[in-house]
């Protein structure tokens, strides 16, 4: 019986082949778990008008050279298209909660207040003019134009690019107050002041203050003191160093 030998140019393109397969990008479970989790039902502020439309909006990562594409990566003639035909989404400068985070192998699709459906009223918006407000949210799709990674799904690279078009710095601030510890993001949540707390951690707990005063200070300390009024009651808060060393209230 004649022993069947696969040709040597066919084990070489099946070795090519599987080794090509492994070398794709991929992202894990748990690196898409992790950007949801950091994104699903927060609040976000459009930076632009965006179309009540389920297909959603293309975002290129790195700008195509033609005239339809701006610096942002963004298709302007496909987002003018689909505003007029469509209906305005989410308009520029509202806050809308992100309700889907959805990672394929090349692209971010993030939807919007719903994601561009349009479930009340498309069809009166689609009769009155374009540019309509319409309710049901809108989507974008992030597009890599490349096999994605791990380090893109991480929120610190991921809002760079969703930055362009989508005000992301309160939900960058609330990842921020999570890596604080227990007591600090106690008092944040409480909006009060605790010893030990850095001028970052009060600017999120109180805001800005009144009035900043540099104290004397020596060549190791550094002195400042920061006045609030809140709710009818005068807080000074005495820093060294960079942290609250004492408060003071009336």
């Amino acid at each position: 019986m004649k022993s069947k030998h696969i040709p040597i140019y066919c084990l070489a393109t099946m070795a090519l082949f599987f080794a090509t397969s492994f070398m794709h990008a991929s992202t894990s479970k748990e690196a898409q778990e992790a950007l949801s989790k950091a994104l699903l039902g927060k609040d976000a502020k459009a930076l632009i008008d965006m179309p009540a439309y389920k297909e959603g909006i293309d975002i290129y990562y790195t700008p195509p050279s033609n005239k339809r594409t701006d610096d942002r990566g963004i298709d302007l003639k496909g987002l003018t298209k689909w505003l007029k035909a469509k209906g305005v989404g989410v308009e520029k400068g509202e806050d809308v909660t992100i309700t889907n985070v959805k990672v394929d192998s090349r692209m971010i699709e993030i939807h919007l207040g719903g994601g561009g459906e349009g479930r009340r009223g498309s069809n009166h918006a689609n009769k009155v003019n374009a540019g309509f407000k319409r309710a049901g949210g809108s989507r974008i799709n992030f597009r890599y134009q490349r096999d994605l990674t791990d380090a893109d799904l991480q929120t610190s690279n991921f809002f760079k690019f969703m930055g362009r078009v989508v005000d992301v710095s309160g939900i960058e601030t609330q990842l921020d107050v999570k890596k604080m510890p227990a007591v600090d993001q106690g008092a944040i949540d409480n909006h009060t002041v605790i010893n030990g707390m850095t001028y970052e951690m009060v600017l999120l707990s109180f805001g800005d203050p009144e009035q900043k005063k540099v104290e004397d200070s020596t060549g190791s300390t550094f002195k400042e003191t920061w006045y609030y009024l809140k709710d009818g009651h005068r807080w000074i808060l005495h820093f060294e160093n960079g942290k609250v060393a004492q408060i003071q209230t009336f």
